[in-house]
């Protein structure tokens, strides 16, 4: 993974964070927490995930091109209005089932 600037990783470097060990991104190893997608589209824009590193939990926010938007620590709490089903939720799982198909 990269990150978004050279300002950011300075900046998680400067508060402590470990970025070299946050590098070892692994879907299977890290626990996804939301998606965000574009309404209009039903487009991924970016993930959350946490994972523990040293017996920290963190939590990274990659973007487009496997970029890393954000490095938080401990317990941060996802945004309450998440769309989790309805029409938009169905309408983002066909736009992500059709890109995934797309991949085949």
């Amino acid at each position: 993974m990269k990150y978004r600037s050279a300002h950011l990783r300075r900046q998680l470097t400067a508060r402590g964070v470990p970025t070299d060990l946050l590098q070892d991104f692994g879907a299977d190893a890290w626990d996804p927490v939301m998606a965000e997608v574009r309404t209009d589209t039903g487009k991924f824009v970016r993930t959350t995930w946490t994972c523990e590193v040293d017996g920290r939990r963190w939590w990274v926010v990659i973007g487009f091109g496997d970029t890393v938007e954000q490095v938080l620590s401990g317990k941060e709490v996802g945004p309450e209005d998440a769309v989790t089903e309805g029409p938009l939720y169905r309408f983002v799982r066909e736009v992500n089932g059709a890109l995934m198909d797309e991949e085949d």
